[in-house]
């Protein structure tokens, strides 16, 4: 086992449960009651296989900002950063999400099937969303918690009108409500979860 990694992985989870900890908003008690459910020990450890995407060329930009507001959890990052396994939704094209969506979107597991611990019907990870994109309306059944750690973000939850969230900020998704998030001038980075009900994808509407 690379213990390093296994101590950045539990650093990062821990700074994302600390972070949350700090802060009121829907659906926060339920993310870290489930956080605190999962097996996080050496032997359900595991090492993904690193992959990148080409939205990381905003990853830098990204954590010097969360830098100035979450200081540990922008360090987390950069420290397991390079062993992240980052992927698309296989369904996401440009031809439905426009010229340049795929070379400005990905996510990663940090807990989930494709992360650093299995999880038991629950999925932890970070997104990104390069600047002046929109990923459209799509809905899934996991109730599902956003945390934004980077300005510019602009947010749409059951058809309504987009929201600019500051960083920091959390929003929550019920459960097959139509949500949409809008990038202007700058990249997002966001840590998101499913809470359960995590084996059925989101479908664009």
């Amino acid at each position: 086992m690379n213990t390093d990694l296994y101590e950045n992985a539990r650093w990062l989870i821990g700074a994302i449960a600390r972070g949350l900890n700090a802060r009121q908003g829907e659906g926060i008690r339920l993310v870290l009651e489930r956080m605190a459910e999962q097996s996080l020990g050496e032997a359900d450890f595991r090492q993904p296989e690193p992959s990148t995407l080409p939205v990381l060329r905003h990853l830098p930009q990204c954590i010097g900002e969360v830098m100035l507001i979450e200081p540990d959890l922008a360090a987390a990052i950069a420290a397991i950063e390079d062993d992240l396994q980052w992927r698309q939704s296989s369904s996401y094209t440009d031809e439905l999400l426009g010229e340049g969506f795929t070379a400005n979107y990905g996510w990663s597991e940090i807990i989930g099937p494709r992360g650093f611990f299995p999880g038991d019907d629950f999925l932890l990870g970070v997104l990104m969303l390069g600047p002046g994109h929109h990923y459209r309306d799509h809905y899934h059944p996991a109730p599902e918690l956003y945390w934004p750690l980077t300005s510019g973000s602009l947010w749409s939850r059951g058809g309504g009108a987009f929201e600019e969230k500051r960083p920091g900020a959390t929003i929550w998704h019920p459960p097959m409500i139509l949500h949409a998030t809008k990038t202007i001038d700058t990249p997002l980075l966001t840590v998101w979860s499913w809470t359960r009900d995590t084996m059925t994808p989101a479908k664009l509407a």
